[in-house]
């Protein structure tokens, strides 16, 4: 019998990965999709909290805006009241005139009026004859 230089041991095998280190990647892409999935509510919050307090920015300088427009219109109001303006000129000196002139304007203003039709002078229409009562039979024959 022949001997052996090595004890007979556990014969060699190819070294395999384990199971656990090799990634499943439909497990990971499930995980990332509900992840997304979970964060898109909270991003969906954030931005309409994010608008909203935009909108209010934009109410209150709308209101700020309104506030404005109503102070400049009481200006406006006071600044053409009679009483004042009676009041100036009296202080530059004016007063009403001795020999009032007036002037009539018989024509209508240009083409695109540029005053309220109300002050227009009315346009006079142009009154047509009726046809006689034969023409219209003649509109009935063929």
């Amino acid at each position: 019998m022949a001997a052996i230089s090595h004890p007979l041991g556990r014969p060699r095998r190819l070294p395999l990965r384990p199971p656990l280190a090799q990634p499943n990647w439909w497990v990971l892409g499930g995980v990332m999709i509900a992840g997304v999935g979970a964060m898109l509510p909270v991003l969906q919050n954030s931005t309409a909290t994010s608008e909203g307090f935009g909108a209010q920015r934009y109410q209150a300088e709308t209101a700020r805006l309104n506030e404005e427009i109503s102070v400049l219109e009481a200006d406006v109001a006071q600044l053409t009241s009679l009483a004042r303006i009676q009041r100036r000129a009296a202080e530059l000196g004016l007063g009403p005139s001795e020999n009032p002139i007036y002037v009539t304007v018989e024509e209508p203003g240009p083409a695109p009026a540029k005053i309220p039709s109300e002050y227009l002078p009315k346009a006079t229409p142009k009154r047509v004859a009726p046809a006689p009562w034969w023409q219209s039979l003649f509109g009935w024959l063929p």
